[in-house]
């Protein structure tokens, strides 16, 4: 109805509109879980006799499946098969096969899960001979990509990029064309399809009538998308040219906005999870900025002027830094990266890519030596140049973005077009809210208050607690990438952790950029391993540790690799409590009176109270410190959550400890598989016995909110 009044607005509101009737028919679409998802997720793990059919390669390592019998039953699953050998694509196997969940991270994770589980052969994989031949559309990819390989060799993954979506050579060279800024140019999408129409379109004008030749261009369009499987850059473009091409049949032209729209409304209508795609969402946004906001830019000039070459050049390369800056806030947020490079990167890139396009259907038609080798030639060309521009300084790498701070970026760019296209009468107007809008977003709150989060890590400890006054401690770092947990911590500063492959996104997400405390039970790899790289990344302005800890030759060798200058060092020498706000952490372990000299029972134990609420946080103690704890502080130990010992090892959660705790939820920090066989059936029978609930780490981090 407000659309019907305000004409100024109305573009706007449909838009608004369509994402908001998009988002509702999703939510009202989105189906409950299946029952073999629900089995698959009760269950943990299951080892049957199953049958799959092979749709494509995920990874070197691994292939995405459809699972379509288990054990006799009939059902239809999306399924990742790990194995490397070489497998017939859209070929049938039957094998018997341990088939576990894939769990969504509900903190980490920003992208939904593709598949339910995964599927890991314990014998040896059988081809079914099956009467049913593939699809015409598997056939057609796989003959093409078997005569791109033939012809090409080791070239032939940049051809399969620009043809088929394949992400060989995406994946080969993925932090260069980041660097560059030109990942769009090996990655189908609707600048190909736009290139591809040019190409296909002179060829077919010059054999057939216009009209026979845009009817057979548009079927082409549709099996080149149905071949890419309907991606939606690709799905986007295919629609808009398609109705531009049926509103001039009509009579009825459309303008690029009114096309866009539409577009949009016909994938709303289809299907409408695309809308919160991240492809559809950069595809539309590259192309509205090429709409409406170049324009503003471009001065008419007349194809006579001397300068007429330059001025195109200038031009486009005006719209590489439209492009770059109107999409930066979307991919600083995603993926933490954006870069200017492009704007060079785009004038010898772009032609490369036309041409290599071009030579890749001509190869495919006519796989002669001359197409061939000017293939080859052209690809060495566009590699040197890709890592040419790759090494320019125009670009930033893991400078992950708030929504809120992306939001006021696309504001703040939105303030410049509209100064562009308004007088300053007419700018004025908006000088006012819109940086009060933006100043808004950058000062919101995001640091949260009363919650505790134990961290997905794998077979390692993270957990992070957030005050009532918004106070942080963070206990342990997780774990090395790679390694044991009682590795060495020596080449700490030479091996990826956890917390920089995973924790410090969602920090800088969430803006959490200082810690107030961090505890290091002990150090070990497996609780230590991120310390190295939070204190590059984070300003920490306590190190918690036990008197023994700082007393180890292997503190005196650690604390010379990281950066202490500005941190405090803290140590436990006994029981203490500290406040943390209103809230109380009390360390209970170990005190003067226990000695050991295992790593593991040296853990540092405390408790948190938070209200009427406490979380015993244990470290990797053993029954011997247990048993010691359970003696000298068996009041102390009581509490409602429990971070259980030693990621559930049988030689920890002894009875004793666990009958002084009485813990209504038991956290086990773990991965699904793993070396140790982490959590063993012991532990979990006796956690079972003393009726607590037992939760996962795999199965996504856990977050609890804590009374003030």
């Amino acid at each position: 109805m407000l659309a019907v009044f305000c004409r100024r607005l109305r573009s706007l509101l449909i838009l608004l509109l369509f994402f908001t009737g998009g988002n509702l028919h999703w939510q009202a679409q989105k189906p409950e879980a299946q029952p073999f998802a629900a089995y698959l997720l009760q269950r943990g793990q299951i080892q049957q006799e199953i049958r799959f059919k092979v749709q494509g390669r995920s990874s070197p390592q691994s292939y995405r499946v459809q699972l379509y019998e288990l054990a006799g039953h009939q059902l239809s699953e999306p399924m990742l098969l790990v194995y490397p050998e070489e497998l017939t694509l859209d070929g049938s196997y039957h094998t018997l096969a341990e088939i576990q969940p894939l769990y969504d991270d509900p903190i980490l994770d920003i992208y939904s899960r593709q598949y339910q589980g995964i599927i890991r052969p314990v014998k040896a994989l059988e081809l079914i001979e099956s009467t049913d031949s593939p699809t015409l559309l598997l056939q057609v990819r796989s003959f093409l990509q078997k005569r791109l390989d033939t012809a090409l060799g080791e070239y032939s993954p940049l051809a399969r990029a620009l043809i088929l979506s394949d992400t060989d050579f995406k994946r080969e060279h993925r932090q260069s064309l980041n660097r560059a800024g030109i990942m769009h140019l090996v990655v189908v999408s609707g600048l190909h399809v736009l290139m591809l129409s040019l190409f296909l379109l002179v060829i077919l004008r010059a054999i057939f009538p216009r009209s026979w030749a845009e009817a057979i261009f548009m079927l082409l369009l549709l099996a080149f998308a149905a071949l890419n499987n309907w991606a939606p850059p690709i799905t986007r473009a295919m629609l808009m040219i398609h109705l531009a091409i049926i509103s001039r049949w009509l009579s009825r032209p459309l303008s690029i906005a009114q096309n866009l729209s539409v577009s949009l409304f016909v994938i709303t209508i289809i299907s409408p999870a695309q809308l919160f795609h991240l492809g559809l969402q950069l595809s539309f946004t590259a192309v509205a900025l090429i709409a409406f906001v170049l324009p503003l830019f471009q001065p008419k000039t007349d194809s006579s002027d001397r300068m007429f070459l330059p001025r195109i050049i200038l031009r486009y390369m005006l719209l590489s830094l439209i492009v770059s800056l109107g999409i930066a806030p979307l991919t600083l947020y995603y993926f933490g990266t954006a870069s200017l490079n492009g704007v060079l990167a785009n004038l010898l890139g772009l032609p490369l890519i036309m041409l290599l396009l071009a030579l890749s259907i001509l190869v495919l038609i006519w796989d002669i030596q001359p197409f061939i080798l000017c293939f080859k030639a052209l690809a060495d060309l566009w590699q040197a140049w890709l890592d040419l521009c790759a090494k320019l300084p125009l670009s930033w790498e893991s400078h992950w973005i708030s929504l809120p701070s992306a939001v006021a970026l696309g504001l703040f760019l939105l303030l410049i077009v509209l100064k562009i296209k308004r007088s300053w009468s007419g700018w004025i107007k908006l000088a006012i809210p819109i940086p009060m809008i933006i100043s808004a977003l950058l000062c919101w709150p995001l640091s949260p208050k009363n919650e505790l989060y134990i961290f997905n890590s794998g077979v390692s400890d993270c957990s992070l607690i957030f005050a009532d006054d918004g106070s942080s401690m963070m206990i342990d770092t997780g774990g090395l990438i790679g390694q044991k947990a009682e590795i060495d911590l020596e080449g700490i500063q030479k091996t990826r952790s956890w917390l920089q492959e995973r924790l410090l996104k969602w920090f800088k997400r969430n803006r959490v950029n200082t810690l107030d405390y961090v505890v290091i039970t002990h150090l070990h790899g497996d609780h230590a391993g991120g310390i190295y790289d939070l204190l590059k990344s984070v300003k920490v302005k306590n190190l918690i540790l036990s008197d023994d800890t700082i007393q180890s030759e292997l503190w005196q060798d650690t604390k010379v690799l990281l950066k202490l200058k500005n941190t405090r060092i803290i140590a436990i020498t006994d029981t203490c409590t500290m406040s943390i706000g209103s809230h109380k952490m009390k360390f209970l372990h170990p005190d003067p009176s226990f000695h050991e000299t295992d790593l593991n029972n040296q853990s540092l134990v405390c408790r948190y109270d938070a209200g009427s609420q406490s979380i015993l946080f244990t470290g990797d103690i053993e029954r011997e410190a247990e048993l010691y704890l359970s003696e000298h502080y068996p009041k102390e130990l009581r509490a409602q959550i429990l971070k259980v010992p030693h990621h559930g090892s049988r030689s920890s959660s002894s009875t004793e400890f666990l009958a002084c705790v009485r813990p209504g939820i038991a956290i086990i920090n773990t991965s699904q598989r793993n070396v140790y066989g982490f959590p063993h059936e012991e532990a979990i029978r006796r956690l079972t016995d003393i009726g607590a609930e037992i939760r996962y780490t795999y199965e996504g981090s856990q977050r609890f909110s804590l009374k003030p």
